[in-house]
């Protein structure tokens, strides 16, 4: 492909772009990303052309013959990208049509058009199709995390706050946290999948043409569900980027906590978890070394991705309304932000499917814990009549006493009374079922009453209500995905149509 040093925009101007300058200026690497997405919006627009009566259908059928050319030469890796010779793809694809079949039929391609709108095209087109393939991945994972959990309801453990012992429940109870973050992260996915479903074309430069464009038939041909409207906030807006940025790092952030939970569980302090040998990360020099190196790849790129959604606020924060040349420094940003969540997503499902428990350690870290403190706690007020500050009080200086003694909270009843007349001014006790029911771990989950606690009939509960969830939500991923693809048959008919026999 020739092209000239000059550049197929530059009428206005007579000398060509200098060097530096024009690298400087290039976006055309970056772009590579956009590639197919720029040949797919122009066969539409061309398609559009030739059915408003704007262009002919032996025209038409040229230009898309070339376009599909540069498709397949791209597929083959034979188009170079040379940032001193074209601004950006827009230019190159154009430049590819013109050396082709001449400016007097290839001219024609960029008619109604301009680079602001069919930048934005490009975007959407690709942006929509990343955030399908991390719905799809999310999916996979929140699948895991709820045949985990479903696996592991009778697996006893220590829930935490301040990483210090809170309360007693089951492994699939934390699962099933993670599990609920997963399903919001999800349905902003699919909420920001239908705000960037909308196609800016025909918006041209910011104000329309004067060309009697067929807005709706482009938009139906390239698979979207409605338009971006006003001309001017279709080219000029790009908060629909940043919502999809601003998902990505909830979820990476959501990712990266799962990642400190599990890192700090594999220590050998803790014992809770162990990585495969295909997961897990060996040392230079020190040879019994299972390091959790995948996790803790994923707190620092969650970290970079929060990193790149502030670099992209920051870089349209100023930018006055209508198209300007600071929007072109978003893209790799965003295909950054895009691909470091993808692929965290994939790493941590294959993380959870691999992960082995260690039940036992689990139960006997619940055994040696004064978790149950609350429900004793919580026990006095209903058995004792003691209000919940008298029995905060008693039930701390019992476990002070038991601390001192050396013993479990379920073998610390004596205590309790003894601690009662000292605290109270009142000897408090409470019946021997009564006290073994709310100080054996193993027991008291059974005994929580509230909606969404680890009782195992909530927890029950909890696991088909989230499976029924994630069956709609692959419902609706599939729904997407076929829409998308009865666009492409519609498009690839009419381009048929028009090809040269």
């Amino acid at each position: 492909m020739k092209a000239e040093r000059g550049g197929i925009y530059r009428s206005r101007l007579r000398k060509p772009l200098e060097k530096e300058a024009a690298l400087y200026l290039s976006s055309l690497k970056e772009d590579a990303e956009i590639f197919e997405e720029d040949v797919l919006g122009t066969e539409a627009h061309v398609v559009m052309l030739f059915e408003q009566g704007i262009i002919s259908r032996k025209d038409a059928g040229k230009i898309l013959e070339a376009l599909e050319s540069l498709k397949a030469e791209w597929r083959e890796g034979r188009v170079k990208l040379e940032p001193e010779k074209f601004e950006d793809v827009h230019e190159l694809v154009e430049a590819y049509i013109l050396s082709r079949i001449g400016v007097e039929v290839g001219g024609k391609t960029h008619t109604g058009r301009s680079r602001n709108d069919q930048v934005a095209l490009d975007i959407r087109l690709r942006l929509r199709r990343s955030l399908l393939e991390i719905w799809r991945s999310l999916l996979s994972l929140a699948y895991s995390l709820a045949g985990r959990a479903d696996q592991e309801k009778e697996t006893l453990m220590v829930l935490y706050t301040h990483t210090q012992h809170a309360q007693v429940g089951f492994l699939s109870h934390y699962l099933l946290a993670y599990l609920d973050h997963l399903l919001r992260d999800l349905e902003r996915i699919e909420a920001c999948y239908g705000r960037v479903n909308r196609c800016p074309l025909g918006a041209s430069a910011l104000a329309g043409s004067t060309l009697p464009l067929n807005r709706p038939r482009t938009a139906e041909l390239l698979g979207f569900e409605g338009l971006a409207e006003n001309s001017l906030d279709a080219v000029s807006s790009r908060d629909f980027m940043l919502e999809a940025a601003a998902s990505c790092a909830i979820l990476m952030v959501h990712l990266s906590r799962m990642a400190e939970d599990l890192v700090l569980w594999s220590s050998s302090e803790f014992g809770y978890v162990e990585f495969p040998d295909e997961l897990a990360s060996p040392s230079s020099i020190m040879p019994q070394k299972r390091n959790p190196c995948l996790l803790e790849l994923a707190r620092a790129k969650a970290g970079r991705v929060c990193g790149l959604l502030s670099a992209l606020l920051l870089s349209l924060k100023g930018v006055p309304t209508g198209y300007s040349r600071d929007l072109q420094e978003t893209k790799p940003v965003l295909w950054e932000i895009l691909g470091l969540t993808l692929s965290t997503v994939r790493v941590m499902d294959r993380v959870v499917e691999g992960l082995k428990f260690n039940r036992n350690r689990m139960v006997e870290v619940a055994f040696q814990s004064y978790a149950p403190a609350v429900d004793l706690a919580e026990a006095l007020v209903k058995h004792a009549g003691l209000s919940l500050r008298e029995a905060h009080r008693l039930v701390g200086e019992t476990i002070r006493l038991a601390v001192k003694k050396g013993v479990r909270l379920n073998e610390a009843q004596d205590l309790l009374e003894e601690a009662s007349t000292r605290i109270l001014g009142v000897k408090v006790s409470l019946p021997r079922r009564i006290y073994e029911r709310f100080t054996s771990p193993q027991r008291i989950p059974a005994e929580r009453l509230t909606l969404g606690s680890p009782n195992p009939k909530e927890t029950r509960r909890m696991l088909k209500d989230r499976k029924a969830m994630l069956r709609e939500a692959r419902l609706k991923l599939e729904s997407r995905i076929k829409a998308l693809q009865k666009a492409e048959g519609k498009l690839r008919r009419e381009i048929s149509k028009l090809k040269p026999r």
